[in-house]
C-alpha cells in the first residue's frame, strides 16, 4: 500500500482558547511544530481543520518548499492512501507520527503515560484505553470520512475523540500500542511547559556515553530549552561554542608566561573551559532537532569546528606541558599530534564526501567497508568507541587539570594522534583500491555491453521500471 502524503491537523481544544495558538513550545507555536514536523516526516499536504478560523500560517510554515499548508473550515475530501490524524493540540514524540506512516488500515497509536516520562511530569493523553491513553495520532482511511464529518458536526473539537471511542470498542483491531515516545495534551499554559520538560528530556541519545549521560546532557539541555526562544540558530551556536577552545588554549598558551598565573591555575582553568566546550558542544544539535532547522551545511561546520576546537587545545596541552617540565620534546609531540590528527581528519572527511554522502562523522565506518560490521577490526574497533569518545577526553583532561597532571595528557593526545592516523590511512588505501575495482567492474560492463552488434544494440529494449543506480549526496 502507498504510504499517505496527506495529513489533517485538528485544533481541537485550541479552539476554545486561541491565545493557545501563540504558546510556544521549543521555540515553536504548536500547530508550527506539526507541521514541520510532518514535513520533514514526508507529509506534503497539510490541512489545518480550524472550524472557528482561528489559527493564521506565520513563520516558516509560509517558507515550506513543497508542501501545501492549508485551513480549512471543513473537513477536506480523503485522499485514497487515507490520512494521517493529529491533534493540534497536543506534543508528541516524533515515533509515533512514524508508527501511521505505513499504516494500511484505521490506525490509534496508544501508550502509557510512563512514555518519555520526566520525574513528576509523565505522558497524558485524548482517551484511556485500557491501561493506555490514546496519544493524538492516528491514521484513517477515506471510508471513516463520513463518520468524522458527523461527529465533528455535533462536536468540532472533540468529535474525533468520540468517534475513536466508539470504534475502540467494536474494532479492538485500531489499536496500536507504541514502545516509547512521549505524548501530552495541551488545556493550558502549564501543559505547554510540561510538553516542553518532555520533549528536551527525549533529546537524550541512547549511544551517549557515560560522561554525556550523567554529566553533559543534565547540563547542556536546560540551557538548550532557554536558547530555543532566542534567534539563535544551530550554525551560530556552533562557532559560538567554540569560543571555550579558543579561550582554554589562550589561557594554557599565556596564562603562566604573560598573566603570571601559576601552572596549576592555568591547567585547571584551560581544563574547565575545554569541558564547558564538550557541555555545550550539544546545544547546537538539540536546538537542530527541537526546531527543525537541520542542514547538510550544519553537519560539516559541527564536524570541522569540533577538529579544530581539538586542535587548538592539544596544542595548549603541549605548551603548558613543556613549561611545567622544561622538556622540549612535548613540543615536537605537539606537532605530530597536530599533523597526525589532521591526516586522520582529511582521511575521514573524504570517506564523508565520497561514500557516506553527509558531513557528520559518526557515519564514518571503522574496520573493512566491504564486511558487515566492519569486519574483525571494525568490531575490535567499535567495542572501544567508548574510549574514542570526545566527552569522555575532555572530561579527563579536565581533571588531569585539576590535578595538575596535563602533562600526562600530552602523551595520550600523541600516541592517540598516531594510532588514528596510521588506523585511518591503511583504511584510506583501502578505500581508493576498492572505489578503484568497482569502477574497472563497472566499465567492464560497459565495454562487455558495447560488444554486441549496432542493430542488436538498437533493438535491445530496457526492462520496464529498471532505474539507473546512482549516489544521492545528503
Amino acid at each position: 500500500m502507498t504510504e499517505p502524503t496527506c495529513a489533517i491537523l485538528q485544533t481541537g481544544g485550541l479552539q476554545s482558547s486561541p491565545d493557545l495558538f501563540q504558546a510556544r513550545c521549543g521555540g515553536l507555536d504548536l500547530v508550527e511544530r506539526h507541521v514541520l514536523g510532518l514535513h520533514y516526516a514526508g507529509i506534503h499536504q497539510i490541512y489545518i481543520y480550524d472550524p472557528k478560523g482561528h489559527w493564521k500560517p506565520i513563520g516558516r510554515v509560509l517558507q515550506l518548499e513543497g508542501t501545501t499548508v492549508q485551513a480549512v473550515r471543513e473537513l477536506p475530501e480523503f485522499p485514497s492512501t487515507g490520512v494521517i490524524w493529529l491533534r493540534a493540540d497536543a506534543v508528541v514524540h516524533k515515533q509515533l507520527i512514524g508508527l501511521v506512516k505505513s499504516a494500511e488500515k484505521a490506525t490509534v497509536v496508544c501508550g502509557r503515560p510512563g512514555h518519555g516520562a520526566k520525574g513528576g511530569t509523565s505522558s497524558d493523553g485524548f482517551l484511556d484505553v485500557g491501561d493506555e491513553q490514546w496519544t493524538g495520532v492516528a491514521f484513517f482511511p477515506a471510508a471513516v470520512r463520513a463518520e468524522l464529518v458527523k461527529s465533528l458536526g455535533n462536536d468540532s473539537e472533540s468529535g474525533d475523540i468520540q468517534t475513536i471511542h466508539a470504534r475502540l470498542d467494536k474494532e479492538k483491531t485500531w489499536k496500536k500500542s507504541s514502545e516509547g515516545g512521549f505524548f501530552r495534551k495541551i488545556r493550558d499554559r502549564r501543559d505547554v511547559r510540561d510538553a516542553e520538560r518532555l520533549l528536551f528530556h527525549s533529546l537524550r541519545k541512547p549511544q551517549d556515553g557515560l560522561v554525556a549521560r550523567t554529566f553533559n546532557r543534565p547540563l547542556s539541555l536546560p540551557v538548550s530549552r532557554l536558547l530555543a526562544h532566542t534567534h539563535l540558530t544551530p550554525n551560530q551556536l556552533t562557532v559560538l561554542n567554540a569560543g571555550f577552545a579558543v579561550a582554554a588554549a589562550l589561557v594554557l598558551f599565556l596564562g603562566h608566561p604573560v598573566f603570571g598565573w601559576g601552572l596549576w591555575l592555568s591547567g585547571a582553568l584551560g581544563g574547565l573551559l575545554i569541558q564547558a566546550c564538550s557541555v555545550y558542544d550539544g546545544c547546537d544539535g538539540e536546538i537542530a532537532r527541537v526546531k527543525f532547522q537541520y542542514s547538510h551545511l550544519g553537519d560539516w561546520l559541527d564536524t570541522i569546528f569540533d577538529d579544530i576546537c581539538n586542535c587548538l587545545f592539544f596544542a595548549g596541552v603541549a605548551a603548558w606541558s613543556y613549561q611545567y617540565t622544561g622538556h622540549t620534546y612535548f613540543i615536537w609531540m605537539g606537532v605530530a599530534a597536530f599533523v597526525g590528527q589532521w591526516i586522520a581528519n582529511v582521511v575521514m572527511y573524504y570517506y564523508l564526501i565520497k561514500v557516506a554522502g553527509t558531513g557528520n562523522n559518526q557515519d564514518y565506518q571503522l574496520g573493512s567497508p566491504d564486511k558487515p560490521g566492519g569486519g574483525l577490526i571494525g568490531r575490535i574497533l567499535n567495542k572501544l568507541k567508548y574510549l574514542t569518545k570526545r566527552d569522555f577526553h575532555l572530561f579527563t583532561f579536565m581533571i588531569l587539570g585539576f590535578a595538575g597532571l596535563l602533562w600526562v595528557g600530552a602523551y595520550f593526545i600523541f600516541v592517540s594522534a598516531m594510532i588514528a592516523a596510521t588506523i585511518l590511512s591503511v583504511q584510506h588505501v583501502q578505500l581508493l583500491f576498492r572505489l578503484r575495482r568497482e569502477k574497472h567492474v563497472k566499465h567492464g560492463v560497459g565495454e562487455k555491453r558495447d560488444t554486441k552488434p549496432p542493430v542488436e544494440r538498437r533493438d535491445t529494449k530496457q526492462p520496464a521500471g529498471e532505474k539507473r543506480e546512482g549516489k544521492h549526496g545528503g
